[in-house]
């Protein structure tokens, strides 16, 4: 990943949990996701199935069971 990509997706992050970028919770994550392969790895591959997602999503009707099955895959459903 381009570090401008996971500036932007450490943005949003932060942005998802109303905290400025410059945030220490924003710092200790994006610092986390730096040193920590495994964590790199299920954000990598969290955000790569949520991209696929909104593209089928453009182009087909997905069933609501489809969505909430992936919210509670991808952990989303306790935000």
């Amino acid at each position: 990943m381009k570090e401008s990509e996971h500036q932007e997706i450490i943005k949003q992050i932060c942005d998802f949990i109303g905290e400025d970028i410059d945030a220490p919770v924003c710092k200790e994550v994006s610092d986390h996701l730096a040193a920590c392969p495994s964590c790199q790895a299920q954000f990598d591959s969290i955000k790569k199935t949520v991209s696929l997602y909104r593209q089928v999503e453009k182009t087909q009707h997905v069933p609501s069971e489809v969505s909430l099955r992936l919210i509670k895959i991808l952990h989303l459903d306790d935000i």
